[in-house]
């Protein structure tokens, strides 16, 4: 796992078809002609939480490298110690704020889920992204979370997972 400046995420993201960056090049909530699907995981215990993890990893699908891209962090209480902790892990010593974005390598996986369930339980705003673009999160600090995927792809089945655990659900159709 390598920690990416915005800098350094913007250019991970460049050149993505369709775009995963908006004019101010942020992270793109989501690219017309994706089909959405939102989920709401308020009191949800950590072990749940850790559940949603692996679920919303396993919708990526096939990926090689994945980018989560933290935007929004300090709006809940956060086990900070923990998550430096993790990132020491990997020989980093800088802030979240001066490099956001976790680059993860698809053998990295766990740690990809693991670094999700944080920001689920903490309450942070991140993007996650892969280079082949089957589907894309984002969880909120408000504690719903969606899927996006390409007009065309079944969404079904992560439908029907996110509600077989007990979550509400709603299809939000094709963005824009």
């Amino acid at each position: 796992m390598r920690f990416l400046t915005h800098e350094e995420a913007r250019g991970w993201c460049k050149g993505g078809n369709p775009e995963f960056l908006d004019d101010r090049r942020n992270p793109m909530q989501w690219p017309s002609k994706f089909q959405v699907l939102r989920f709401f995981y308020s009191n949800e215990p950590p072990g749940r939480l850790y559940w949603i993890s692996q679920v919303l990893v396993g919708a990526l699908e096939y990926w090689d490298e994945a980018i989560l891209w933290v935007v929004l962090t300090g709006v809940w209480s956060e086990n900070l110690h923990l998550y430096y902790r993790i990132r020491q892990s990997y020989g980093d010593q800088r802030h979240l704020d001066q490099a956001p974005a976790h680059l993860v390598l698809h053998h990295e996986n766990e740690d990809l889920t693991t670094l999700l369930h944080l920001c689920l339980m903490f309450g942070w705003e991140a993007f996650l992204f892969t280079e082949h673009d089957y589907a894309r999160v984002f969880v909120s600090h408000d504690e719903f979370g969606e899927i996006a995927v390409p007009e065309g792809r079944n969404i079904d089945k992560m439908r029907d997972t996110l509600q077989s655990g007990g979550l509400k659900v709603e299809l939000l159709g094709s963005a824009v």
